[in-house]
């Protein structure tokens, strides 16, 4: 099974959308038995909920965030993760100066997908800003799909 977690601060906005976003792509391709997807934050709150504008962006996409619930990104989350996709440079540096041995596997999502920039976090902005940054995460995703596809294919 290849494993990609998606990593932002809270894991209650970006990295929850990522996931789930991740995760109908993941069904939609049949590959369920193939690849698997989660989330944390660096700074989570364990147990609170996705943002009420972070649920109402999902739902433009047919998809549901209600029962999602944060956790914190631990040392082992880390280590059994076959991919680590950030959403800013700072996130990646404090997980590869928090665990060394994760060189090589973490990336920021737009780095991944061959973009130099950070996922804007939408935290505190109005629901037009949640779409926007579900808007980016799911270009990035469509532009790193082949990768993941390949890399799964691998470790088979």
């Amino acid at each position: 099974m290849f494993k990609v977690l998606f990593v932002c601060t809270g894991n209650t906005c970006r990295s929850p959308m990522a996931e789930v976003l991740f995760r109908a792509r993941i069904v939609k391709n049949q590959l369920e038995d193939t690849i698997t997807v989660s989330s944390a934050g660096l700074s989570a709150m364990p147990g609170s909920r996705a943002s009420k504008n972070s649920c109402l962006a999902m739902q433009t996409s047919g998809l549901r965030l209600d029962n999602h619930l944060a956790r914190q990104v631990t040392g082992d989350c880390i280590a059994s993760a076959d991919l680590v996709l950030t959403m800013t440079k700072g996130h990646k540096i404090a997980i590869l100066n928090g665990a060394g041995q994760a060189e090589g596997k973490v990336f920021t999502l737009p780095e991944y997908a061959g973009e130099r920039v950070d996922v804007i976090d939408p935290f505190g902005g109005n629901e037009a800003v949640y779409q926007d940054c579900a808007k980016s995460i799911q270009k990035y995703l469509e532009k790193i799909w082949p990768k993941v596809v390949a890399l799964s294919a691998k470790k088979l």
